[in-house]
């Protein structure tokens, strides 16, 4: 879905752990057509975004990422990409840059919360965010992420009435609450003039 996890910011502080429990859960995605018991992990949605998410990955190994999880195009029908999980991530790759909207995570290693905030905040694209700390002033913090919807310790929280705009290059104009009734109708205007 559009506003799911594109890039990660993890401290040094807990980067292996993190790296080793993702790279973890990455090993369980098993792929398939949602027929077969276990398929967590379905098709993209066509093999032009499938050759996108190949050749994202593929410009970050050349430019000298590691992939941990993942990473290669499976033999056999259907679109499918395995969960991929890339460490050694440099801002200038494509995994960074654009939007992938595939099962890669590109991880980048921060020194502090405040670095890990201005890469984030660096980015072209700003519908979703989501901060992950114990931290009361890191909670404060986070929303200086120019996003449209910033989750704190949380990813998709909120209910029906929760409001944004997307910043930077994505979206497409406000959206959820009374946006999502706008967007789902059409205004008209008629004039009439008096009858003579």
């Amino acid at each position: 879905m559009c506003t799911s996890m594109e890039r990660v910011y993890v401290h040094r502080d807990v980067a292996e752990p993190f790296i080793e429990a993702l790279v973890e859960a990455a090993g369980t995605y098993a792929l398939g057509d949602g027929h077969d018991a276990g398929t967590v992990l379905g098709p993209l949605v066509d093999r032009r975004q499938r050759d996108i998410v190949a050749r994202h990955v593929a410009d970050a190994v050349s430019r000298g990422a590691t992939v941990r999880a993942g990473g290669v195009v499976p033999e056999g029908k259907g679109f499918f990409y395995p969960a991929t999980v890339l460490t050694g991530v440099e801002e200038s790759m494509l995994v960074m840059t654009e939007e992938t909207f595939g099962p890669i995570a590109p991880v980048v290693v921060v020194s502090s919360f405040e670095e890990g905030l201005e890469r984030a905040s660096a980015s072209r694209f700003g519908l979703a965010a989501t901060v992950y700390t114990a931290d009361p002033e890191h909670m404060a913090a986070a929303r200086r992420i120019p996003a449209g919807v910033v989750w704190v310790n949380q990813w998709q929280g909120g209910g029906p009435e929760r409001l944004y705009e997307p910043a930077g290059d994505s979206g497409m104009g406000a959206t959820g609450s009374r946006a999502a009734y706008d967007a789902a109708t059409r205004p008209t205007s008629i004039h009439t003039a008096p009858v003579a």
